[in-house]
């Protein structure tokens, strides 16, 4: 069976694509990513408003508990204090993950 007029220049093209690419040994340097395109090597996902949402959340827990009727006082204070803490580690986490290369 002979090939057709579409099916030889799609080899041709291939062929001169394959030989153009085969040149370098090395792999092609990494572009950076100052170039606008598709976004597909976009670093990683950060987004400002989830970990405020979080903040928030946390925050208000520890509200709740601390005006809650039904724990001791030794206890709304451990519940207090350790999701403010979390809340702040929330935040340094996102702050030190945002400014590191």
């Amino acid at each position: 069976m002979k090939p057709s007029d579409a099916e030889q220049q799609i080899n041709r093209i291939e062929k001169e694509l394959d030989a153009k690419s085969a040149s370098p040994k090395k792999p092609p340097a990494r572009q950076e990513s100052s170039e606008a395109g598709d976004g597909a090597d976009t670093p990683k996902n950060q987004s400002l408003d989830a970990i405020l949402i979080g903040v928030v959340l946390l925050l208000s827990i520890g509200a709740v508990f601390a005006l809650g009727e039904t724990l001791t006082r030794t206890q709304k204070t451990q519940l207090s204090a350790g999701a403010v803490g979390a809340a702040i580690g929330l935040g340094v986490g996102y702050g030190v993950g945002r400014f590191r290369p």
